[in-house]
């Protein structure tokens, strides 16, 4: 009896380790990630596909400026400072409405009153120079030809400082120039698809699949951080003439190959 109870307790002891066994092993298995996955097929299931790209940069003439000035004033006390900036400021607006500009193209983009410090000689410490106010304004013309003529006035009027001259494209050139942009790189990426299929032998199908890749518009931009008592002094209007804009856009496309 004793020697049969040994056999089944030795029985039973090969079964567990078998189990401890087969657990282990199956922890022991790497687990594929979730998100890969396989595809099987034989290469004439595969789909096979040719990819190309067309970039176009084109030069299009401005049909607007913009223009970015500054009156400053600087004085003892805040409220004297922006009483200065005020009267100048509106005489600014009053010269621009004489020259043709209209409200709606005059637009406040910046003002701000600060106070201003110097170190003394010593440079012990710091003295205040005053309070300066900033009235920053942009004039949005179509006219492209009174730019200068625009800016001689604001200037004679009491604007002391031109930051910059924008010539831009409005909205509608824009779209305009975008359109003709994504059309002329469509064109070239199928060139360029039709002539790497002809230098492989092979014929392209229908597209798989078409992408704007990038689309950017440059403004031409001129630097004009002018000494103002040159512009006053002279009598002669302020030559400014515009530049082109830069337009680029970039569109790839994919074909299936017969």
């Amino acid at each position: 009896m004793k020697e049969k109870n040994n056999t089944i307790v030795l029985a039973i002891g090969i079964v567990a380790l078998l189990l401890v066994g087969f657990f282990a092993a199956t922890l022991m298995v790497p687990k594929l990630p979730d998100e890969i996955k396989v595809t099987t097929g034989s290469p004439e299931e595969l789909q096979r596909t040719l990819s190309a790209n067309g970039t176009v940069e084109k030069l299009v003439s401005p049909d607007q400026a913009e223009i970015y000035l500054s009156v400053e004033t600087l004085a003892n006390t805040a409220s004297v400072s922006q009483e200065n900036n005020a009267k100048l400021a509106e005489q600014v607006r009053t010269a621009l409405k004489n020259a043709g500009v209209k409200d709606s193209e005059i637009e406040t983009t910046y003002y701000t009153v600060n106070e201003e410090f110097e170190w003394e000689e010593n440079w012990t410490k710091k003295v205040s120079k005053g309070f300066r106010t900033t009235n920053s304004i942009k004039i949005t013309i179509k006219n492209l030809t009174k730019t200068g003529s625009i800016v001689d006035a604001a200037v004679s009027a009491g604007a002391n400082r031109v930051s910059n001259i924008q010539f831009t494209l409005s909205k509608e050139a824009q779209e305009r120039a975008k359109q003709e942009a994504l059309t002329d790189a469509a064109k070239m990426a199928k060139t360029k698809a039709q002539s790497i299929a002809s230098g492989l032998g092979v014929t392209l199908g229908k597209v798989n699949s078409i992408t704007e890749n990038a689309y950017y518009y440059t403004p031409n931009y001129r630097n004009y951080d002018m000494a103002m008592n040159a512009i006053t002094e002279s009598k002669a209007e302020t030559p400014i003439t515009p530049g082109d804009v830069s337009v680029s856009a970039t569109v790839s496309v994919i074909y299936e190959i017969e």
